[in-house]
């Protein structure tokens, strides 16, 4: 809303999405690059924000698909990339929320006991 910011602190409620696979790290100096490019562009000023069209999530999801296309890649559309990255990372932000949330309440957290079919083989060395 209020145009492209750079803040060191405030993002203790954002989730994480890696988008770089480990062996690919050496790229990261490439992509805050095009960032930086990317940001000061005029689309991204505060008064192009539209709440339903044009916002942070359209920005992160342009900016990856700019990338991309440098990268002669095929560009992700709004549901191929919710699907596969922002969804399974929720999924897994949710069930830390939930664990955090009955450890902080009752101060431990108690799980039913696994299938006997997911249960590893015995002699397996685990507990």
């Amino acid at each position: 809303m209020h145009g492209v910011q750079r803040d060191d602190s405030g993002w203790e409620q954002s989730i994480s999405i890696p988008l770089l696979q480990p062996n690919m790290y050496g790229l990261m100096d490439q992509w805050d690059k095009y960032l930086e490019d990317f940001s000061t562009s005029g689309p991204w000023l505060p008064h192009r924000y539209e709440e339903d069209r044009h916002n942070c999530y359209s920005y992160a999801l342009t900016f990856i698909n700019c990338v991309l296309t440098t990268e002669g890649k095929v560009q992700l559309d709004k549901s191929e990339f919710t699907e596969r990255y922002v969804v399974p990372r929720t999924r897994l932000a949710s069930k830390y929320i939930t664990l955090h949330r009955a450890v902080e309440e009752q101060g431990f957290y108690v799980t039913d006991r696994p299938h006997p079919e997911t249960r590893p083989p015995s002699g397996s060395g685990l507990c």
